[in-house]
């Protein structure tokens, strides 16, 4: 089985993160806040209940949000590992001794 195909692939993960992304982004703040004065118009909850499901849920969100961005973080990082890519302050840290090499070859005399 390739390793786009394997349960539990970065692909397989990385699409799932994708999706529930998007599903999040659908049920926003104000969409939830519609939802729930519709619920309270039609009887089906309390003012006082429904200000307490949207605090709820949007607390709720930003702990799904924050748990989401460890997930990809996690994700993009076993990615990255896996590809053996140079990371930005490692290529920093090599472009900085090689400029100062540079400068040592410049003031050492020719022989």
């Amino acid at each position: 089985m390739s390793e786009e195909h394997k349960p539990g692939s970065w692909r397989e993960l990385l699409e799932k993160t994708v999706e529930l992304g998007l599903g999040a982004a659908l049920l926003t703040a104000d969409s939830l806040k519609k939802l729930v004065d519709d619920l309270v118009k039609r009887g089906s909850l309390t003012k006082e209940e429904g200000q307490r499901l949207v605090s709820h849920m949007v607390e709720r969100g930003k702990g799904q949000k924050e748990r989401m961005e460890e997930f990809v973080s996690e994700v993009v990082e076993r990615a990255l590992e896996k590809a053996d890519l140079a990371r930005r302050h490692r290529v920093e840290e090599l472009e900085r001794r090689v400029a100062e090499l540079e400068e040592e070859l410049k003031r050492r005399p020719l022989a």
